[in-house]
């Protein structure tokens, strides 16, 4: 097997079947130092599965330190870094949970075999960054806690925002849908919900958004991300779900709001029970990578489809209802009259 390792101007080859030359005869604190540390997240796990020596060498802590806190810059702060290095692998395990997407069909799967249990989820952190065109604008943390009845009852709403606050940006207003629609190639958020107790996170956002749209009155500008989520019971409003992240820009272009919220195929936001539930399954479930920066909207369009076809059926259900009942109701009056008559 061939294995080729790009680093500023050279390329070394190494053939594992004893080719001439070999990875053993590089040294390690260079292939360390001046190969590894130029690798982003995806391009070191790939090289770490190519040969035992390289899976060793890419185990470093520091190097997987540097990856996260580069690509997540809200993983740089004291709680989450702690929580971090309580993980299987730390930082590692950390990037392998947060840099894929959840696999819908695993859930699906754990949904029929596996009980959640709240009480093992007191608490979750929100790890947010915001970037525009590569320019981080907007790094957070915010902690929930999961266990009183207030958060368990009432409708599921993280704002990472007070009200009063805002954050300035340097992003010019769309003038027109055209304008709208670049925000789409140029905005990206992470939102990655951790478990500390659980030792597992799980990033909720589509990256990309999957709308961008100017509010008729107000001239707000809302972005939204969101990620489809399985995992109900079949047939129910829960079968599927989605993890709606909506970033509000204000008329010059300040950040105003951000906020994460769980919506059912009803379009009804559910409570803060319900959603920790799904959170659950999702932290729980397999990760893979997309395929494209666009199946994350893609999957969005066809849980609207999904979500029209519902509300359609439901329609039918009830004008089929309603005429039963208008049909009983015309069948009474004549037995009633014809009785009385009689």
């Amino acid at each position: 097997m061939v294995i080729l390792i790009s680093t500023i101007g050279k390329t070394i080859t190494t053939d594992e079947e004893g080719g001439a030359a070999t990875i053993s005869a590089i040294h390690p604190d260079i292939i360390q130092t001046h190969i590894l540390t130029c690798l982003d997240g995806p391009s070191l796990a790939s090289a770490s599965s190519t040969c035992s020596q390289l899976n060793n060498l890419s185990s470093n802590e520091h190097l997987w330190n540097k990856i996260c806190h580069s690509t997540w810059p809200s993983t740089n702060t004291t709680r989450v870094r702690h929580v971090i290095s309580t993980f299987p692998n730390t930082s590692r395990s950390f990037f392998s949970d947060s840099f894929s997407t959840v696999t819908a069909n695993t859930l699906h799967h754990r949904h029929h075999h596996h009980r959640t249990n709240l009480e093992t989820t007191p608490e979750i952190l929100s790890a947010v960054d915001l970037f525009h065109r590569k320019r981080l604008i907007l790094s957070k943390v915010v902690e929930t806690e999961t266990v009183s009845g207030w958060f368990r009852c009432s409708p599921f709403r993280i704002d990472i925002l007070d009200p009063k606050d805002s954050v300035e940006t340097s992003m010019e207003y769309p003038r027109n849908d055209e304008e709208c629609k670049n925000l789409e190639e140029e905005l990206r958020l992470s939102w990655i919900v951790i478990d500390p107790r659980g030792k597992r996170a799980v990033n909720v956002s589509s990256g990309k958004p999957v709308s961008v749209h100017r509010h008729w009155l107000t001239g707000d500008v809302h972005v939204k991300f969101a990620t489809v989520l399985h995992g109900g019971e079949k047939g129910s409003a829960t079968e599927v779900t989605v993890c709606s992240l909506l970033v509000t820009l204000g008329g010059e272009m300040q950040v105003r709001e951000v906020c994460f919220q769980v919506e059912d195929m009803d379009g009804i936001n559910l409570n803060g029970r319900d959603s920790l539930g799904i959170l659950q399954k999702a932290l729980e479930g397999g990760r893979k990578r997309l395929r494209s920066e666009k199946e994350g909207k893609e999957r969005f369009v066809e849980f609207m489809k999904r979500k029209i076809e519902r509300k359609e059926r439901k329609l039918r259900s009830e004008r089929r209802l309603d005429m039963l009942c208008v049909g009983l109701a015309a069948l009474s009056v004549a037995a009633f009259s014809t009785l009385f008559l009689s």
